[in-house]
């Protein structure tokens, strides 16, 4: 296990210009639910400090509802946010401005989630389309965006159906992900309910009501999120329950299984969950998060076949990293703690894919989701 970092860290030290600070966005939730005591603000806008990897306040927005994850358009003009709520309680998908200069956000349109405790937001390739992931109903919606970014007509209600291995988890179907693949011809769900990865054709029309592809993860093992090479070779599954990644070789009739690793140490003792799962921009590593041994977990990605080579284990040094995000350079990695309230910083060694944590924790209340800007 790599080595944990001591209580003194002292701050990033990378050579970077001033103007290499970056924008992030935090979704976080404001209402408690059964799995989180919330104490978010709503949505931070944050800068990072290219030189010493610190982080400090922009603005928030708090017109949301348990605003828990987001997505970003291409021009970084529009960001769309669940409201993760019961749909008794106007569970919805909101669109807001994002002005990157002053990190000012403004709601543009709210529409129905159209379904409960959505989990997940995600655009197509080519931005003229939206996803919605209902984790409470087990169902996903799908909205034409119009010219503006805005949702627009109905939207295509897919519901999954059948149940799970484990009665407690997977008494029916909980949606979890929607992935666009690179070529943009298809989305892939993860539905953590029924243990199963599905594809839907998106090349023609705004989607189809059926897959064209299932695959069936082990029993029990809660397929969460996953990653796609942007080469499009290969899949990365990150399993909840299972704690483990699958590799899979994507070829014309369908996916093909390659490999499986396990995201924890083979010493650790003690019960854990994978969350979130992310492809380094140079295609060479993949990360994924445990909470519980709340860390995070590195491997490399052997080109040849696509199996993955563990590189190490990274103390967050906080409960339950929910999600983190990979900056575009490849160079910074930000980790959300939701249970201890924190933002952690890596900094990624370009050559080996290792992490080194940097600087204090960033003070912030339940933090979901972190992007890029």
């Amino acid at each position: 296990m790599a080595a944990m970092p001591s209580e003194e860290v002292p701050p990033m030290t990378v050579q970077a210009d001033p103007r290499d600070d970056m924008t992030l966005i935090v979704g976080s939730y404001t209402v408690s639910m059964p799995h989180v005591k919330a104490k978010g603000e709503g949505i931070s806008v944050l800068r990072l400090d290219g030189r010493d990897g610190r982080l400090k306040p922009v603005s928030t927005f708090g017109g949301l509802r348990n605003p828990s994850y987001l997505a970003l358009s291409e021009d970084r003009s529009r960001l769309y946010v669940v409201e993760e709520v019961p749909d008794e309680d106007g569970a919805s998908a909101a669109t807001l401005s994002f002005d990157g200069e002053t990190g000012t956000l403004s709601l543009l349109k709210s529409v129905p989630a159209m379904g409960d405790a959505p989990c997940h937001i995600a655009l197509d390739r080519s931005g003229e389309r939206l996803f919605v992931c209902n984790y409470g109903s087990g169902n996903f919606i799908t909205y034409a965006l119009d010219a503006d970014g805005l949702p627009s007509g109905e939207p295509v209600n897919i519901r999954h159906q059948s149940k799970g291995a484990n009665p407690e988890r997977q008494e029916g179907p909980h949606l979890h992900q929607a992935t666009a693949t690179p070529d943009g011809r298809s989305v892939l769900i993860c539905d953590a309910g029924t243990d199963v990865i599905a594809r839907y054709d998106i090349a023609s029309g705004l989607i189809r009501p059926s897959p064209d592809m299932v695959v069936k993860a082990r029993p029990g093992t809660l397929p969460r999120h996953l990653v796609v090479s942007e080469d499009g070779r290969f899949v990365f599954v990150v399993h909840e329950l299972g704690c483990t990644i699958s590799s899979y070789a994507c070829e014309p009739e369908g996916f093909r299984p390659l490999t499986e690793v396990s995201t924890l140490p083979g010493d650790f003792e003690g019960s854990s969950a994978c969350a979130a799962i992310r492809i380094h921009p140079s295609g060479r590593f993949v990360y994924a998060s445990n909470r519980g041994h709340d860390s995070i977990a590195a491997y490399e990605i052997l080109p040849d076949d696509g199996s993955l080579r563990s590189i190490g284990w990274y103390d967050t040094r906080g409960k339950a990293p929910r999600d983190f995000a990979i900056d575009p350079t490849g160079r910074t990695l930000v980790a959300a703690n939701q249970d201890s309230h924190s933002l952690s910083v890596f900094r990624i060694d370009q050559s080996s894919g290792e992490l080194t944590i940097t600087g204090e924790l960033f003070d912030i209340g339940s933090p979901v989701c972190v992007l890029f800007a």
